[in-house]
This record gives structure tokens, sequence and C-alpha cells, in this order.
């Protein structure tokens, strides 16, 4: 596994001892963050839960049997009801197959959940406890690498941006280019030499913070490398440039940069998710910039390794500019 997941963990006061037993199982695994340590100063419970969502991949919800509740006459041990909202708010979010309610045996749940399979502890006192609690766990591990290469839609939109970034810039100009050398075309640089393309090399570069605009930080490694642009017609759509290393062209090997200019609009969705009002990166925005261009990056490796085209041509690093 590439990457290292970011688990919410919430409990009543009364399940805090599971909770820590559960982030204790996922050391060495996942990033996990229990309830008591998400909650800002300044902001009601319901803001800071509304904020936790984009921070985390998964929400692990811990209902133990703490109140006792009548319902149609009959008595039941129920959960405390702000951890069944925060399952709701977290599945809502993070989508239904990220958020996982492990109910403790006996406890009531909501007649919507009847039929979906959840996991169940057996009592805290039960000898079989440890054991259940591990297997749990374990099974959580399993299904979170099952997902490591799916990219789901979520609050902010680096799936999306990685998408049309591929389908509508990436594989058109290696298709482009391919054909190019197929014909074996001569392209002409800044200093008027020219050159035949023999191969081809398409380096993306994702900047590890999303603090300065894209265009600057293009413009800023154009000039630190000596980057050249290289104008190329596509064909029945519009004319467009990027950068390249002409320190191989001699060697016919074309090797194209390329900063995302997209990572803009990614910035921007973070600071309105945020509600940034200051100067300056807070621990929460610079969290959501690691898993969003993590993410980014991610989704650009499966789009790539999936076409034909590019599989063998793109690489993607994320570099610090």
């Amino acid at each position: 596994m590439d990457f290292t997941p970011n688990i919410f963990i919430g409990s009543s006061r009364e399940g805090q001892k599971i909770a820590l037993q559960i982030a204790e199982e996922f050391e060495g695994f996942a990033q996990c963050r229990l309830w008591m340590e998400a909650f800002d100063f300044g902001a009601s419970n319901y803001d800071n839960l509304i904020r936790q969502i984009a921070l985390y991949d998964y929400a692990i919800l811990i209902a133990t049997a703490d109140d006792v509740l009548e319902s149609r006459k009959q008595v039941f041990h129920s959960v405390r009801d702000n951890v069944l909202f925060e399952f709701g708010l977290f599945a809502g979010g993070l989508g239904k197959s990220r958020a996982f309610y492990i109910i403790e045996e006996g406890t009531k749940i909501p007649s919507d959940l009847n039929g979906i399979s959840l996991p169940s502890l057996p009592k805290r006192t039960s000898k079989k406890f440890p054991a259940a609690l591990a297997d749990i766990v374990s099974k959580i591990k399993a299904h979170i690498l099952g997902k490591e290469h799916t990219f789901d839609l979520s609050f902010l939109p680096s799936t999306v941006l990685a998408y049309g970034y591929f389908s509508n810039f990436v594989e058109r100009t290696v298709e482009r280019l391919l054909e190019d050398k197929a014909e074996g075309k001569l392209f002409t640089l800044q200093n008027d030499s020219t050159f035949q393309i023999e191969s081809l090399k398409f380096s993306i570069l994702i900047p590890d913070d999303l603090s300065d605009d894209m265009f600057k930080k293009v413009s800023a490694k154009r000039l630190k490398d000596g980057w050249q642009k290289l104008k190329v017609d596509p064909k029945h759509v519009r004319d467009y440039d990027f950068s390249i290393d002409i320190t191989k062209a001699s060697e016919g090997l074309l090797h194209l940069v390329d900063i995302p200019f997209t990572l803009n609009a990614l910035n921007l969705a973070i600071e309105l998710y945020s509600t940034k009002e200051h100067l300056g990166k807070d621990a929460r925005e610079s969290l959501l910039e690691y898993r969003e261009i993590r993410n980014f990056k991610r989704t650009l490796e499966y789009l790539v390794a999936r076409s034909t085209l590019t599989r063998r041509v793109v690489s993607i690093e994320i570099v610090p500019i």
C-alpha cells in the first residue's frame, strides 16, 4: 500500500476504551484520530464534525449499549444518539463503503439499517471480546486494501480534476505526439534548431504543496531548469504549448514536463471548504492538501496505467517546487 489512510474513530465516553483499543490495532497501518482529539475551540460540535469529514479517508463509529430506550412498550439497550448521528454524517460524506458502524451485542439499531451487514462485538465483559475486536479490525484493513485502487467522489474535487486533466490533456498530447513520431515530423525549438522524435517521455510534476499559483510554479521551474516551450498542433482542437527538457533533444528524446494548472482549482476548493479567514496554512489545510494531492496522483497513476497510449510514456512524481 503506497499511502497511509486517515481514520476518524468516534464513540461515546463509555466506549472510549474500545476506541483506544481499535486505534492501537491500526498502529503501523493507518493514522487514527479519536473524536476527543478532533474538535477545535470556538465552534459548535456540529460545525466541528462538518469540518472533519474531508480530513479522513474512513470513519469508524462504535455503537456501545450505553443507554436504555423504551420503544413501542419494549425496553432496549441503545447507542448514544450522537454516535448514530456521526455515523450518518460520515456515511453520507465519505460514502457507505468508507464508514463502519461497530455494534456491541444487544444494541438496538434503526430499522433503516436492517439487512445491512454490520460488524458486531460481544459484550465488553465477554472473554471473546479481544479476539472479536482484532478480527473486526483485520477485516476493516482488508476492506481498505481492497479499495486502494478505487477513487471515490468526495467533498473536494481531486478525482474529477485528475480525470479531466488526463482525458483532456495528457492522453491527447501523447496520442498526438506519437502520430508525429510515426509521420517523422520535425519540431522547431526556440533556438530555431530542429529535431525528430525518436522516443517520447512525459513527466508530470505535482507540487508537494498548493500554496502558490501553478502559473508561478511553472514559470519558476522553467527558468530554473532551462525548459523550453514547444507548440503542438493537436488537430481538430485548439493549439497549446507545453514545456520540454531539451538536454536530450539531440538524441531524439522528446521529454515533456508539465505541472498541472488545474491544481489551482483544487487549492481554491480547499480554501473554500476550510472557510479560510487567515494568512498562512493551519493543520487542517495541510492535511486536506496532503490527502487531495495524494488522491490526485493516485487517480492519475491509475488512468495512466490503464491507457495503452500512456502506460510506458508517462511518469508522475510529487516534488517540492
